[in-house]
C-alpha cells in the first residue's frame, strides 16, 4: 500500500512538472457595444490573449475611433509571446439615429382680427452639434377669423427629423 502511495505521488509530481507544449497563441475580442451614437463615449472592451493556458498581455497598436464623426473606425490589438505575434481588429461604427430637438419659442399666438402676428419661431438643436435645417409651412391671415397651423420641421445631416406645430388663433375684436 505504501508503495502504491509513493508511486501515485511520484506520478502526480511528474505530471505537474511537464510543460504545456501547445504552440498556439490565440487572441479574441471581449464582447462589447461597437455601434454608438455620435458624440457619445466609446468604452473599449479590449481583447484577451492566451498561449495555451497562460494569459498574455495585449497592446493596442492602432485606435482610430473618433466619436465626433460618423463612420466606421478600427482598434487593432496585438499579443506577443516569444517569437509569435497575433493581431485582431475591432470595428466601431459611429451613427446618428437621434432626431433633432425642437421646441416652440414663447410667443403671442392669439390675436384679434386685423392685428399683426409675429412668429416667435422655434429653437432646434442636434446631437451632432451641427445646426439642423429648418423648414416652415403654413400662413396666418390676420384678416380672416380662424385657427391657423404653422408647421416646423427640423432635419439633421443624417436625415433624422423632428417636427412641431404652432396654432395661431385670430379672434373677433371687442
Amino acid at each position: 500500500m505504501k508503495f502504491l502511495f509513493v508511486l501515485s505521488l511520484f506520478a502526480f509530481v511528474l505530471v505537474g512538472c511537464t510543460s504545456f507544449t501547445t504552440s498556439e497563441l490565440v487572441i479574441t475580442l471581449n464582447p462589447a457595444v461597437d455601434t454608438i451614437e455620435i458624440n457619445t463615449a466609446h468604452v473599449d472592451a479590449k481583447a484577451k490573449a492566451k498561449y495555451g493556458i497562460f494569459s498574455v498581455s495585449i497592446t493596442v497598436v492602432e485606435n482610430t475611433v473618433n466619436p465626433t464623426k460618423l463612420g466606421t473606425y478600427t482598434i487593432t490589438y496585438e499579443a506577443q509571446y516569444q517569437e509569435k505575434v497575433v493581431q485582431i481588429t475591432r470595428y466601431v461604427t459611429i451613427v446618428d439615429n437621434t432626431p433633432p430637438e425642437i421646441s416652440l419659442n414663447p410667443g403671442v399666438d392669439t390675436i384679434f382680427l386685423g392685428e399683426v402676428w409675429v412668429d416667435a419661431g422655434v429653437t432646434t438643436s442636434d446631437n451632432s452639434k451641427t445646426a439642423p435645417t429648418l423648414t416652415k409651412t403654413g400662413t396666418v391671415n390676420t384678416n380672416v377669423l380662424g385657427s391657423y397651423a404653422i408647421h416646423y420641421e427640423s432635419t439633421d445631416e443624417s436625415g433624422n427629423t423632428a417636427s412641431i406645430t404652432r396654432i395661431v388663433h385670430v379672434l373677433e375684436g371687442e
